[in-house]
């Protein structure tokens, strides 16, 4: 799976379902690609940067979403097969994870749309 990030930033900043879930955000919501991860940092409620999320562990983000790179292709699908066309369910069935804390559950609809941006630029690169 390759997404550039600064192409992620933009759209994520320019989306405005993206910027209405988050507002009120203030964290890191860390994203883990099988070896690869980014960090996407927010300041109440605006994304201030999406970096190299090596340095980040998961006990310092906020919200946690992970899988494999296999995993991750299958939810970035246009039409991905049952189970997979949200992060919740593609954890509960397919063994992705996303952490429990409160800030995930209230960022439910955040992520979701986040998957949706993925997922358009999943497709524009492939």
């Amino acid at each position: 799976m390759k997404i550039d990030r600064s192409a992620f930033a933009k759209l994520a900043r320019e989306d405005f379902e993206f910027k209405r879930e988050t507002r009120y955000l203030t964290g890191v919501i860390r994203l883990v690609f099988g070896a690869r991860s980014w960090a996407l940092s927010f300041a109440d409620g605006a994304l201030t940067e999406v970096a190299d999320g090596a340095s980040a562990s998961d006990a310092e983000a906020t919200i946690v979403v992970g899988g494999t790179v296999e995993q991750w292709d299958e939810l970035l699908k246009w039409k991905p097969r049952p189970f997979y066309q949200c992060i919740q369910s593609a954890a509960v069935k397919h063994g992705m994870r996303i952490s429990d804390s409160d800030e995930t559950f209230a960022y439910l609809p955040a992520l979701n749309r986040m998957t949706t941006l993925l997922r358009q630029l999943h497709n524009e690169e492939a």
